[in-house]
């Protein structure tokens, strides 16, 4: 220890001495906190005996020996475990020592009676004869513990006065402080605070409060060092340390910390020390660990999210795959349940057509006969067709591809028509069929071929399973309608025939689904009917329910939703069973472009009955050839098919289409091709080809297509460079249409496509031409209009294979104003100049 200690010992051993010549009780009572340890000697050197004089036990708070027995053991058993080692090494060393009057001083803990701790101090010497023979050791036991107490007091103002550019000494009786300034810092303590030297407490507290912290701190500082509450937060010694917002002279707001210690003044009174160091640069890189901390706990919870999602990726893609499994199984199953329901299917009617064509060469000489064989096998060989393209149809809904295609109709004309397909039919086999139509709207945009494929559908299997002296029936009536703008039409279809089992509706819309009881009646069926039914009533949007009963009949009630429009009046191209006139086709000129042999023996063959003088070419490569080497006049018509060796149809088609004399860049085209889909149909326009027709063909269906593309001068080609204008600004994210018109005075527009329509805010191609007027210019913004006629009247001027490029406003049909691009070509049809067109909605690139 310090000067205290030091003392402590030189006392000790003056003690010893006069302890070794005089009366050791008189000593003894003269030392205050003190008492005497004595520790007697045989001749061998051993204790022989240990005692502790009544002051030692006293300050111990015993009173006599039972109650603290004079043994070493006993009194060991009171010096803390911790002291209790180093004080016995000190007491082991007295023992050893040889020298005469040597002594030795330990500090060491001990426990009272009342389990308080205090310090002690011990001095020992051992002591020898006359002969040099140790006889007893004496030892003085001080009690220490309040000067141990202020010198570690003093030890600790010592180190905590040196972290502080100024210190304080906070009188807790009288409230007053006193500024410590610390050696060789006194030059950076703030003079004002320094003033409050031997000043009130409380209103340092105050004005340091007002003049230098911060407002949010304020009243918390007020509050946790007030004397009450430092006595309560400085108990058993703890130091209290208080952080606070400081502003300095500067403006500037730096972080401190305040560190309160009680201690005992020189008069034993309660006071403070108090001291504060400026902690920002510590509180800087705290806020930045703190930060960093943050950051990696943000990035490791980043971490964590993202493997989560990964993981989770990972569990929604295995689900995926077992889906993908298990729907690739079914695939399989039903792919294996499809071929063997079409093998048998297939092989129904061709077995009829083998078997008929066989006895026919067995009865050629039998005219009657061989009809009636030969309608048998017409009868075949339309069933396998239907077979077909019913196959063809469920490929095309099940990929997607099937689209509506909205045109106008009008309700009884559309009625009428699918009565008339029906009424000698129902006649011949002698059955009542029973038809009413009761509708308030009758203009309608309807998909017509698709509403009058389910009608025929449906009809077609009440004609089939019902027997002869049975009745048909076919309701259609208008009922209510919540949707404003569109008709509900409920078409309801009954028979008297067969019927179906209640246990057999469910099934009834699966593929190749059949009931026993229509199988076993031998009439042929394609198990396909009522699917096609089912899917293309959902992508009218409509609802179908049946109700049967075995051996009582059939009852299907459809339900359409209908858009309302205005009559006008459209050309629908001929009736059913219009008489065809077929003398104005004789001497015209057509070029056959087919690879199968075959089917061009058939086509060349049908045509020349009808009059037509027929040129035949192998392939792609052969009909272009043909056609660059040919006159004026030497073909009114190309009937070309699709896929072909060496150079397809499409590809020939593109390539007269290029070539500069018009007689022949501009003969129309008919693609004849097994590709039945509209998307097909549209692949053969955009060719350059004027129309389509599905093979195998009816032959009316063919002339009527022919006499439509001859004698209808407005039919239309594309060109390459109006496919690059729309593939550019299609893959830019702009809505593309196209559309033709005629070059004169109206301008008329005789074609637009379901985009042109959307481009000007209409659903359908019939609203786009009564919004229109279906003149091109109507369609410009009454501020554009002078510039677009006048880059119109330049286009008209300018030779056939020039393209020109414009844009102009244009006004939906909403009213709101678009701006658009269009690239047009002018062409000679055989009889006038067209203008083919696309446009582009641009729009949303203007405002980019």
């Amino acid at each position: 220890m310090g000067k205290f200690k030091d003392k402590i010992e030189k006392n000790s051993d003056s003690v010893l001495n006069m302890l070794a010549n005089e009366n050791p009780f008189d000593v003894l009572y003269s030392a205050r906190n003190s008492g005497k340890w004595k520790v007697c000697y045989d001749a061998q050197g051993n204790i022989s005996k240990m005692s502790w004089s009544d002051s030692f036990k006293t300050m111990l708070g015993y009173a006599d020996d039972a109650e603290f027995a004079e043994v070493m053991s006993h009194w060991t058993e009171y010096v803390l475990p911790e002291d209790r080692g180093r004080l016995l090494k000190h007491i082991g060393k007295v023992d050893k020592c040889q020298e005469h009057e040597a002594v030795f001083h330990v500090e060491f803990r001990m426990w009272r009676r009342d389990k308080v701790t205090r310090w002690f101090h011990i001095a020992v010497s051992k002591l020898k004869d006359r002969d040099g023979y140790p006889w007893q050791a004496l030892g003085i036991i001080t009690d220490v513990t309040e000067q141990k107490r202020l010198e570690l007091q003093r030890q600790m103002y010592k180190v905590l006065a040196q972290e502080f550019l100024t210190t304080y000494i906070i009188d807790a009786v009288n409230h007053k402080l006193r500024v410590v300034r610390n050696e060789g810092k006194a030059e950076n303590a703030n003079a004002e605070l320094a003033a409050f030297d031997g000043g009130s407490y409380e209103e340092f507290i105050e004005k340091l409060c007002d003049k230098h912290i911060v407002p949010e701190d304020r009243a918390r500082i007020k509050r946790d060092v007030a004397i009450d509450s430092l006595m309560d937060k400085t108990q058993s010694g703890k130091l209290y340390q208080i952080n606070f917002m400081l502003v300095d002279e500067c403006g500037k707001r730096c972080y401190y910390q305040g560190t309160y210690s009680r201690i005992l003044d020189e008069n034993g009174n309660v006071a403070f020390f108090y001291g504060c160091r400026d902690v920002s640069e510590i509180v800087e890189k705290e806020k930045k660990k703190q930060e960093e901390i943050q950051e990696r706990r943000r990035q490791l919870a980043e971490a964590y999210e993202t493997q989560e999602a990964q993981l989770e990726e990972i569990r929604v893609l295995n689900d995926e795959l077992e889906i993908a499994k298990d729907a690739a199984n079914a695939a399989n199953k039903a792919k294996t349940a499809f071929l063997f329901n079409m093998s048998h299917d297939i092989r129904t009617p061709m077995n009829a057509i083998i078997g008929f064509t066989n006895l026919i060469e067995k009865n050629i000489d039998d005219k009657e006969q061989v009809r009636d064989y030969l309608k048998k096998i017409q009868a075949s060989n339309e069933f396998l067709l239907s077979l077909i393209n019913n196959v063809l149809e469920m490929a095309r809904i099940e990929s997607g591809k099937a689209t509506i295609d909205e045109s106008y109709g009008n309700a009884r004309e559309i009625y009428q028509a699918i009565c008339a397909v029906f009424e000698a039919q129902m006649k011949e086999k002698k059955l009542t069929f029973n038809h009413t139509i009761d509708v308030e709207h009758e203009d309608l945009l309807v998909d017509f071929t698709k509403f009058r494929e389910i009608m025929l559908n449906l009809i077609s299997n009440a004609y089939k399973y019902t027997p002869e002296g049975g009745s048909v029936s076919m309701d259609i009536r208008e009922i209510p309608s919540h949707e404003e703008g569109y008709a509900l039409y409920q078409v309801t279809i009954a028979d008297t025939g067969i019927g179906m089992p209640e246990d057999f509706l469910p099934h009834l819309y699966e593929a190749f689904s059949r009931e026993k009881t229509t199988t076993q009646s031998g009439i042929m069926g394609t198990g396909l009917g009522m699917l096609i039914v089912k899917e293309l009533v959902d992508l009218l949007g409509g609802t179908i329910k049946v109700t049967s009963k075995l051996g009582a009949g059939t009852t299907f009630v459809v339900t359409f939703p209908f858009r309302i429009t205005e009559k006008i009046m459209i050309h629908t191209g001929k009736k059913e069973n219009a008489v065809r006139d077929y003398t104005k086709f004789q001497g015209l000129r057509i070029l056959l472009a087919e690879d199968n042999e075959l089917n061009a023996e058939i086509a060349v063959a049908i045509l020349t009955e009808k009059g037509f003088v027929v040129d035949y070419a192998e392939d792609g490569v052969e009909a272009v050839d043909k056609v660059e080497h040919s006159k004026p006049g030497d073909y009114d018509l190309i009937l070309m098919d699709i896929q072909m060796p060496r150079m397809n149809g499409y590809e020939a088609t593109r390539t007269i289409r290029k070539l500069k004399e018009p007689y022949k860049s501009g003969i129309p085209v008919i693609a004849m091709t097994a590709n039945a889909f509209d998307e097909d149909k549209h692949r053969a326009v955009l060719a350059g080809m004027n129309d389509h027709v599905a093979k195998p063909f009816e032959v009316d269906k063919l002339y009527d297509t022919i006499e439509m593309v001859l004698l209808d001068p407005n039919r239309y080609v594309h060109n390459d460079a109006l496919e690059a204008f729309r593939e550019k600004y299609q893959k830019l994210g702009c809505l593309c249409g196209f559309f033709v018109y005629r070059a004169g005075f109206d301008e008329q527009i005789i074609y637009a496509d379901s985009d042109t329509a959307a481009i000007f805010g209409c659903a359908t191609t019939v609203e786009f031409m009564q919004f229109v007027g279906g003149s091109f210019k109507t369609m410009v913004h009454v501020e554009d209009v002078f510039a677009v006629q006048q880059a119109i009247e330049e286009q008209q001027s300018k030779s056939q294979d020039n393209m020109d490029y414009i844009d102009y406003d244009i006004v939906r049909k909403d009213g709101a104003i678009r701006h658009v691009a269009d690239v047009g070509y002018k062409v000679f049809n055989g009889t006038e100049y067209v203008y083919y067109v696309y446009i582009a909605d641009v729009t949303e690139l203007d405002m980019d």
